[in-house]
């Protein structure tokens, strides 16, 4: 019987094909077959990074072994065949010893809630490896395409990445003390002295000869070939109905698989399509993966007649990320472009460019050359891509290629284009290539315009003035939800060809010039400046998280990292296909008929309440079912759940379950717009707050009328819902990723029918929550500990991706209508503020009430009229999202100020001062210093000078103020308990840590108020048996109230072991403690913060001055630099502090830029998974990040003299869009657009938006 063989972190494991699936990934097999849950699972798509693992192998034909980091969710287990595996617990570990990446991102804050991390370790761990650890910042910084961080905002984990490069300046890296750290062996098991050899590679098995390996997975079959008769042997054999090569199988990620083929052939070892070769052209083997084949253009384009794959090279970087690069291969992209021909290749781009050829092999093997034109119509099946051939060009070629992404990495082409002309002694164009893609499904050459510039001087105006026109004309773009609308990509098509002109020309007008070049984003840096005082220390420290280490390590267990036993199950929703309806029938037959599932449950099988919202519980205002008992109301609404054996079978079998459905008539209601105009219109909004002006000024010279749309947001946890839930003597565990097990503990018990004492509520940590497993995480606790309630099991549910954003509640959208009236300086005489909170299909979570005070709060709200309003939308009960109702509020006011700013035609930080309150005249202070620090005055002549001077680059920079409201409400219970052998203290807390570095600042605190040192106190998870009765972790309070709970804790401890100490002379903290033990004092104490201890409210303030600059003929931005300050009274630990400030920041970036949730009409979320939904990445962060804290501040309100850092920095995101807007204005006046009045820009700021905004005209397109 044949094997594959491979080793994990040096075990060995052969597999035979019959102990896995047709669907069974590395992934699968790492953490569910052989337990090393510290590789992380979310997209199952390689677009988040969390699951990167580190694979030595060697190339077929050369047998030369290197190091690649691959996404372990995309690379099925039996391609794995000689690969030695290198997972997170193999590179350092708590009883080996860390390794020193491990130990550098730790000492850097480089991690928050963990969960994403060991990838971001793994990957880094095989650029260090196979690089022999020479690598550039650069290198560094452009190689974490694939990897999503939602806390940190990756500054500091490229920080700590980037202090490994050659060419770092080692002066300005400051490597931090961590506790022990410097103790920590190498975390190489050998008995030796490490040489290279040894260390970096595992023995690679040779037992297969290059025989054609065939292994049975029960009615499917794969076979590994060694040669391209393998492959057709196989066929012969099998037949070709049903088969799949599999090389990188990365396509999964573009195209998720919906169904499995009979016949699986491997064809990664064949050594034929790894083969490269120079004669006449250059010839590249079909199995050559993105990586390779950029290795050979850097090699080759020192040849003068491969010159041009320098452009080739750099056009690659933008395409997918490290991971997939590593795997994926030409010839599986072009066979994924010949199957869709609405796939954005860019490989399939390039080579049309420069006319390549393909070579295809049939069962004959027969090879037949095709150019890419008759490749895109020639049926694939039974034949194999052999190999791709491009031609020398000469020196003197005029080439561009462009790549035009929503953002900076790792997203799939708006627009692509390839440009190649040949002139003639005379400048006259010879041959011309004008290649598009993602244009429309068969539009890939502009023909018209090629065929009209052979015979005329390219840099001739009316030249470019007619090809333009032509291609105008010819240039058709398709709809293609949820893209860019035609029209935009269209402007974008139309001003690539200008960009490329402007580029070549060796003599173009100055001013127009630089719209030739692309934005060119250097290494990133920044600064953090905060006052630390030594004589509070720990108390003020700046310290590393206390989880760090393990989080690096994958040690840090999180809620979905169980090893399962043969008797658990895993559950998987079955979600509505409609959105608007009834339940009609319920069929899980089908479901139920496969084998390996063990039941299916709807809301008739609930023993007790069908609702996850009790109203038993503070906030929850109705009472929404756990699964839907007869009504729809959202697309992916649940309805039942499958529980199987593994997950794979579970999500598997729910889409078996048939529904019946009497669907509604009426148009699903999707935006506050619709549900304004609805016919219903009267049942879906409820007025929430008015507000009433208290005076009215009399001097009103401009009235400035409009509306603003603050948009939605997915939270994009990176570990998605999950919960494992146990039966235990009493009832059942429930262990839930969530931030409120208040909630969770009274759903279940509501729920199942049990009392409160017989459900056990526990969070170990979170990968994430920003407001997202809050009460949302309610309904996933219900559903599972269900499914152990009727089963008697554990059970496990942990939401796919996609579920998880179709069927859970998002940022919560707003939209105002306002009239102002303002004087000549600016100062508002009155407003009337109309606004709309899209709170989803219940009133839950609701922010009607609460967006006016946000509104309200810097500004003099005196003459402001306010009236806010609540509106139901047919989609899921949207919910809290970090900086709810402040961010919306705050973004309204902010614009306010740029309209006044823009009437008056006034300095906008002056416009500000004028309308502040004079309750917030401590920010007086902070603006002025703050305008000092960041030369502002300087920069905006600058700014003002650079725009004048370049016609199709622009630049803006524009500032946001905030005054955030902090208010204390809620329960927060802690129990310290101090064990007498040594004098150590565990302490447990009723906040949920979730990266906001909570646990560690319980601890300085407790530290600090006992005066023991920081490394003896640790914090446990928390749960409702020593925390019971929490309110949710949630508006920034917690870690403050926890903090106070803590002190009042401490000191009432400190005043039981008070008598102790007369006793002793000098006496240790473990001499105190156990002389406390043997007088039986209790060593163990616990305290709560309520509202009973009278926390009195305060305000954050905060400045923040963003720069940007605008690729004018592309929409494309880049943040140049970004300086703010934030007031955080006395930090408690003030590295945390920062990265939450700097993690805030960028999430806030996101929603104003890149992320963009986009329904069809039915209700459907189109933008539903990482291929589609793009939060921002390692380079879209600001290339210059400076985050001070106020000096010299002290919170007299505060807990320890400390303020709030969680939430608030993420509403001073909006000044990017701020910053964007000026440069669309100035960006408008090029294409002859005179405005007199505000120049309204759709909200998020993205490429399409800003197309929109700036509205193009090929009119303006000149040399000259």
């Amino acid at each position: 019987m044949d094997k594959i063989n491979f080793t994990v972190n040096g075990e060995r494991y052969s597999l035979t094909g019959s102990e896995v699936s047709p669907s069974t990934t590395l992934n699968d097999f790492l953490r569910n077959t052989i337990g090393l849950v510290g590789t992380k699972a979310m997209c199952h798509e390689g677009g988040c990074g969390v699951c990167v693992v580190s694979v030595a192998k060697a190339h077929p034909g050369t047998n030369e072994k290197h190091v690649l980091a691959v996404n372990s969710c995309l690379v099925h287990i039996l391609s794995c065949h000689e690969w030695d595996i290198t997972t997170i617990e193999g590179v350092g570990n708590r009883k080996d010893g860390y390794n020193e990446l491990q130990i550098r991102l730790a000492t850097f804050n480089g991690t928050q809630c963990g969960y994403c991390t060991p990838g971001w370790i793994m990957n880094m761990y095989s650029l260090y490896q196979n690089s022999e650890k020479s690598l550039s910042m650069h290198q560094i910084e452009r190689s974490f395409a694939g990897n999503i961080c939602r806390c940190t905002g990756y500054r500091p984990i490229l920080d700590a990445f980037k202090s490994f490069a050659t060419d770092v300046d080692q002066d300005t890296i400051k490597i931090k003390d961590l506790e022990d750290l410097h103790e920590m062996q190498c975390a190489n098991k050998c008995t030796k002295k490490c040489t290279k050899e040894e260390n970096d590679w595992c023995i690679i098995y040779n037992n297969s000869k290059n025989k054609l390996l065939d292994m049975q997975m029960g009615p499917n079959r794969w076979y590994k070939a060694f040669s391209l008769e393998d492959v057709f042997k196989v066929l012969s054999k099998e037949g070709t109905d049903s088969y799949r090569l599999v090389a990188g199988n990365t396509g999964k990620g573009v195209f998720p698989i919906t169904s499995e083929p009979r016949v699986f052939i491997d064809i990664t070892s064949i050594s034929t399509l790894k083969d490269s070769l120079l004669d006449e052209n250059l010839v590249l083997g079909a199995g050559l993966s993105i990586h390779e084949v950029m290795a050979i253009f850097q090699r080759e384009m020192k040849n003068d007649n491969f010159r041009y794959l320098e452009h080739f090279y750099r056009h690659l970087e933008l395409v997918a990320h490290v991971p997939v690069k590593n795997i994926g291969t030409i010839g599986g992209n072009l066979a994924m472009k010949n199957a869709n021909h609405d796939f954005p290749s860019d490989v399939f781009l390039l080579f049309e460019t420069v006319n390549a050829i393909v070579t295809i092999v049939d069962r004959n093997l027969k090879q037949s050359e095709l150019n890419l034109q008759k490749f895109l119509t020639t049926a694939l099946k039974d034949k194999l891509i052999l190999n791709v051939k491009i031609p020398p060009i000469s020196t003197n070629f005029l080439l561009r290629t462009y790549k035009i992404m929503p953002r900076a990495q790792n997203a799939h082409a708006i627009v692509n284009a390839g440009f190649y002309f040949t002139l003639d002694a005379d400048e006259k164009v010879t041959s011309s290539t004008i290649v598009y893609g993602s244009i429309s499904p068969n539009y890939t050459h502009a023909r018209t315009a090629e065929n009209f510039l052979k015979g005329h001087h390219l840099f001739n105006e009316q030249t470019l003035q007619k090809a333009l026109e032509l291609l105008n004309e010819d240039i058709k773009p398709k709809e293609f939800s949820p893209e860019p609308a035609p029209t935009c990509r269209k402007a974008i098509a139309l001003g690539l060809f200008y960009k490329a002109i402007l580029s070549l020309h060796p003599s173009a007008n100055t001013r127009y010039k630089s719209g030739g070049a692309e934005l060119a984003r250097p290494v990133s840096h920044g600064t953090q400046t905060y006052d630390t005082d030594k004589s509070l220390w720990p108390l003020n420290q700046p310290v590393p998280k206390m989880e760090a280490l393990t989080q690096c390590s994958g040690e840090a267990l999180y809620v979905g990292d169980t090893i399962s036993t043969p008797r658990d199950v895993h559950v998987a929703f079955v979600l509505s296909s409609i959105c608007l309806g009834e339940i009609v029938e319920i069929d899980p037959s089908e479901a139920l008929k496969t084998l390996g599932v063990v039941g299916f449950f709807s809301a008739k099988d609930i023993p007790g309440y069908n609702t996850f919202t009790p109203k038993d519980v503070p906030f929850m205002d109705c009472e929404e079912e756990i699964l839907a008992s007869k009504r729809i109301s959202f697309y992916g609404h649940p309805i039942g759940v499958v529980a199987a054996v593994t997950r794979n079978l579970a999500l598997k079998a729910a889409k078996l379950v048939k529904i019946s459905y009497k669907k509604d008539s009426a148009k699903p209601v999707l935006s506050i717009k619709d549900a304004l105009a609805a016919p219903d219109k009267d049942k879906r909004i409820r007025e929430d707050v008015t507000i009433k002006a208290t005076d009215r000024g009399t001097d009103t010279t401009h009235v400035i009328k409009g509306n603003y749309y603050v948009p939605d947001q997915y939270h994009f946890t990176m570990e998605t819902q999950s919960c494992t839930t146990s039966p235990t003597r009493r009832g059942v565990c429930v262990r839930s990723a969530n931030q409120w097990m208040d909630l969770i503990q009274v759903a279940v018990s509501k729920s199942l029918n049990l009392p409160l004492n017989s459900v056990d509520v526990e969070v170990p940590r979170l990968g994430g929550g920003y407001g997202g497993k809050a009460s949302r995480a309610s309904l996933i606790a219900c559903a599972c500990a269900l499914v152990t309630f009727k089963l008697n099991r554990k059970a496990s549910l942990v939401m796919p991706l996609t579920d998880n954003m179709e069927a859970i509640g998002k940022r919560q959208a707003a939209y105002f209508e306002y009239e102002m009236g303002i004087n000549n300086d600016g100062l508002v005489q009155y407003a009337d503020i109309v606004y709309y909170s899209d709170s989803g299909c219940s009133v839950n979570d609701n922010l009607g009430s609460y967006i006016a005070d946000a509104l309200s709060r810097l500004y003099n709200k005196k003459r402001w009229n306010i009236k806010g309003y609540s509106v139901h939308t047919d989609k899921p009960s949207n919910t809290w999202c970090r900086a709810p109702a402040t961010c919306e509020g705050i973004a309204l006011a902010e614009h306010l100020m740029e309209r006044i700013a823009n009437a008056t035609k006034k300095d906008p930080i002056d416009v500000r001062i004028l309308n502040i309150a004079a309750e917030n005249s401590p920010i007086l202070e902070m603006i002025d210093t703050f305008k000092i620090d960041s030369k502002y005055e300087v920069r905006r002549k600058d700014i003002e000078k650079f725009n004048s001077e370049n016609a199709w680059k622009k630049k803006g920079l524009q500032v946001s103020m905030m005054s955030f409201p902090i208010e204390y409400a809620g329960n927060f219970p802690v129990t310290i308990s101090v064990y007498h052998a040594d004098g150590t203290i565990l302490i447990s807390h009723g906040g949920i840590e979730m990266g906001q570095g909570i646990n560690t600042k319980v601890a300085q605190v407790c530290a600090y108020t006992l005066k023991v040192p920081l490394s003896i106190v640790t914090v446990k998870g928390s749960d409702t048996f020593t925390s019971p009765n929490s309110m949710a972790t949630n508006g920034s309070i917690t870690s403050e109230s926890v903090a106070f709970a803590t002190i009042k804790a401490c000191t009432e401890l400190l005043a039981r072991l008070e008598p102790v100490k007369v006793d002793l002379k000098n006496p240790t903290w473990q001499e105190i403690v156990k002389a406390a033990y043997n007088k039986g004092i209790n060593l163990q104490i616990s305290a709560t913060t309520s509202e009973q201890d009278k926390l009195t409210a305060y305000s954050i303030y905060g400045v923040c001055i963003a720069e940007v600059e605008l690729d004018v003929l592309t929409g494309n931005h880049l943040l140049t630099r970004v300086d703010l300050v934030e007031d955080t009274g006395r930090s408690i630990s003030p590295e945390i502090d920062v990265g939450q400030i700097e993690g805030a920041f960028v999430m806030g970036l996101g929603l104003w830029t890149s992320e963009r949730l986009i329904y069809d009409s039915s209700g459907r979320l189109l933008t539903n998974r990482t291929w589609t939904y793009k939060p921002p990445g390692a380079c879209d962060i600001p290339v210059d990040f400076r985050v001070s804290f106020k000096r010299n501040s002290l919170n007299n309100n505060g807990v320890l003299r400390s303020k709030a850092t969680g939430e608030p920095a993420l509403v001073l995101a909006v000044v990017v869009t701020h910053a964007l807007h000026e440069a669309i204005a100035e960006a408008r006046k090029e294409y002859g657009h005179n405005d007199t009045e505000w120049v309204h820009v759709d909200t998020p700021y993205c490429m399409e938006n800003i197309i929109k905004a700036i509205s193009p005209n090929i009119g303006s397109y000149h040399l000259k």
